[in-house]
């Protein structure tokens, strides 16, 4: 007894002194792996790699593809249901599930997130039993820590951990711009866009090869806007710069790139931004991250992508002195509009890009117009056209071939649609899923709205056919009524977050309608993308999770809130007139392709909104010339142009008859200069008005 009281007090001083655990047993933080660092895989893992990890783990491939359909294709989700089975499973209770883990993402070519589960410090679980971490986990920094310099060990790993988020994420080409599991290598789908520069009043090819021998008075340019109607490719001309980078081709000069897409970070600031791009287990604050590029601002290089996407004025930038680069507190971060208008950050290079109305801002006020150079992205030309269908059909040249040659043939198509990568894509689509009778009817489309409608269309039929298989029968066309009536407060959520800037919904916004977001995702209009939208701070415990919500284009949110703002038209006259009047009108340039798909839908929709607009026209046709302005001052188009615009989407005879008894007496002069569009001229020639003179710009 004596001996074992002994041993007793004996194991009891060891345990005070840290050398023996009150409860030893097989699960450390070592060995096992927390429901954290599933999510944080799930997240960072591909989605073209889901049938191989769980392959990998021993997940049948029809169980796969039941998870999958489970989740809505929402991979994230059905990789953590994945990575939830393979834990379960695993046998005896103490095996090393870390590293069987790693070996297995080391054998399906995932090596930098096997080392990362090896050598990164283990994430705890929000809830449940704790991880044995390092001190500097379980303590939030401190201000010394949060203000210190970077070293240039740390720089090289955010510049790391930067490329392995534009690997993952960004540098990703969808072949069907609906689907984001559609994705191929960047290098084997990216095609080159048509670029040129403004320079002397005029507009000069500019070859993407070249952009960085740009030079004003003698040194790169600061401030670069580069502008391109909606689906030209501006998107994609940003991960060109990030994958080159990436490479170590163009832009290897600067340390850092940061590519900053605005629907997603609108309310956040640029050190924000960055820090949410690092792996978890990366120790730089926001702070630091500020600093960083305030002291070094000739080695980051900073593109927004989508200024047309956010609300506020650019020239009224506001922020106090705290605000100002070198400040120690996280407050102390630098905001878009600042930087936008060079109050701060002034010699760092900064690229944006936008639709053209939203370039007005900047255009109309001299001080800032002097701070720009400008780039037009003017999407695809015959030879990348050309280039771009062979690649999304490299085994069926003749499929490639025949396309090829309906573009050619249709003049509307090719000067309305060709040169832009996003209809581009829905061609292929359509061209590749198709039957014969289908591909006929695509051969006489002349505008946007028409594409739109056959795409949606055929979404819906494409999945509306997986679940009633018999083409043409009663059932197949009730179920697709049944679609209809689900999608309509999709329509309605598009259209309120179109009138209120939003393009990134969280699951919350669609509560009272969940059932219509499922089915909405399922067919393909609506996507949940595979990541969480709030940064999980291990330091601030829970936090409430949400998977964002959004349309895979703004064109698509476009079309669906026009399909509810037409209907507005029947179900609610009075506010269908205050949203066209009021809302709508005063800021027409903003909202052209709601208007494009409103009046699409019938008759006495279009009729009624060209009667609208007709009612703003001068008595005095006189008032209808262009005046003598710089052509770079960006007037937009005359009121005319506009009117002709809408009509032409609207293809309707009468609508057509309307707008040229109104303007029958006028004199109207049609100048084509570098802002008139492929689709003004083509209205014009649909619709024939008394065109007196025509002026063409020779650029």
């Amino acid at each position: 007894m004596d001996g074992f009281c002994l041993l007793y007090l004996l194991l009891i001083l060891l345990m005070r002194s840290g050398d023996v655990e009150t409860n030893p047993g097989p699960k450390t933080a070592e060995s096992t792996v927390s429901e954290m660092e599933f999510l944080k895989l799930a997240q960072d893992i591909p989605p073209s790699y889901y049938e191989a990890v769980g392959i990998s783990l021993g997940i049948p491939y029809a169980q796969l593809q039941a998870i999958l359909s489970e989740k809505l294709k929402n991979y994230t989700n059905a990789l953590l249901d994945v990575f939830m089975k393979w834990n379960v499973k695993q046998q005896p209770p103490h095996s090393n599930k870390r590293q069987l883990l790693a070996d297995k993402l080391q054998e399906i070519d995932l090596g930098s997130l096997s080392d990362r589960l090896l050598n990164g410090p283990p994430i705890p679980n929000i809830t449940g039993e704790p991880s044995r971490l390092h001190e500097s986990q379980t303590k939030p920094p401190s201000a010394d820590s949060q203000t210190k310099p970077l070293s240039p060990e740390l720089v090289e790993r955010c510049a790391n951990d930067f490329k392995f988020k534009y690997r993952s994420t960004l540098c990703k080409i969808r072949t069907d711009p609906l689907d984001p599991a559609s994705t191929v290598q960047f290098k084997d789908m990216y095609t080159n866009l048509f670029l040129q520069k403004e320079h002397n009043k005029k507009k000069q090819k500019l070859d993407y090869n070249d952009i960085l021998d740009l030079k004003v008075n003698g040194e790169f340019p600061k401030r670069i806007m580069v502008q391109g109607e909606a689906g030209a490719g501006k998107t994609t001309f940003c991960a060109k710069i990030a994958w080159d980078w990436i490479e170590g081709r163009h832009f290897s000069q600067f340390v850092w790139v940061l590519i900053v897409p605005l629907r997603e970070y609108k309310q956040r600031t640029i050190g924000e931004i960055a820090k949410s791009y690092l792996d978890k287990s990366n120790p730089t604050t926001v702070s630091q991250i500020t600093n960083y590029i305030c002291s070094n601002p000739d080695k980051v290089f900073i593109a927004f992508d989508g200024l047309d996407e956010v609300s506020g004025k650019i020239s009224q930038p506001s922020y106090t002195s705290s605000e100002a680069c070198g400040s120690s507190s996280e407050t102390g971060d630098i905001g878009l509009q600042s930087i936008l208008c060079s109050a701060q950050l002034a010699s760092c290079p900064v690229l944006v890009t936008t639709r053209p109305w939203r370039a007005v801002e900047i255009r109309s006020d001299g001080d800032l117009m002097k701070l720009y150079t400008f780039i037009h992205v003017e999407g695809f030309n015959r030879e990348n056209l050309s280039d771009y269908i062979h690649k999304y059909f490299p085994e069926n040249e003749d499929k490639a071939n025949q396309l090829i040659q309906l573009t050619s043939e249709n003049d509307v198509i090719y000067e309305n649609m060709a040169h832009y990568p996003i209809y581009v894509a829905m061609l292929c689509l359509m061209w590749k899923e198709l039957d014969k009778q289908k591909l006929k009817e695509m051969k006489p489309l002349k505008t946007f709205s028409q594409i739109f409608k056959e795409m949606i269309t055929f979404l819906k039929e494409h999945y509306a056919q997986k679940k009633v298989k018999k083409v043409g029968s009663p059932s197949l066309l009730k179920y697709l009524g049944k679609i209809d009536e689900l999608l309509r407060p999709i329509a309605k959520q598009a259209l309120n977050g179109l009138l209120e800037n939003t393009l990134v919904f969280g699951e919350d916004d669609f509560k009272v309608c969940k059932k219509s977001k499922d089915i909405a995702c399922r067919v393909g209009i609506l996507s949940q993308e595979d990541r969480i939208t709030t940064s999980m701070d291990i330091h601030k415990g829970t936090s409430h999770v949400q998977l964002p919500v959004f349309f895979p284009h703004k064109l698509f949110q476009e079309y669906m809130a026009g399909d509810h703002l037409a209907s507005l038209y029947e179900s609610d006259r009075n506010e269908f007139n205050r949203l066209i009047e009021q809302v709508v009108m005063p800021r027409k340039e903003e909202f052209r392709y709601l208007l494009y798909f409103t009046v699409s839908h019938n008759k006495s929709i279009a009729t009624h909104v060209i009667n609208s607009m007709l009612q703003g026209l001068p008595v005095n046709g006189n008032e209808l010339f262009y005046e003598e302005v710089e052509p770079f001052m960006n007037r937009g188009t005359t009121h005319i142009d506009f009117i002709v615009d809408v009509a032409f989407e609207s293809l309707d005879p009468d609508v057509v008859a309307l707008v040229k008894d109104r303007v029958s007496s006028m004199a109207i002069t049609l100048t084509v200069d570098i802002d008139t569009t492929a689709h003004t001229v083509a209205g014009y020639a649909f619709i024939g008005p008394p065109v007196v003179s025509l002026i063409i710009h020779v650029v």
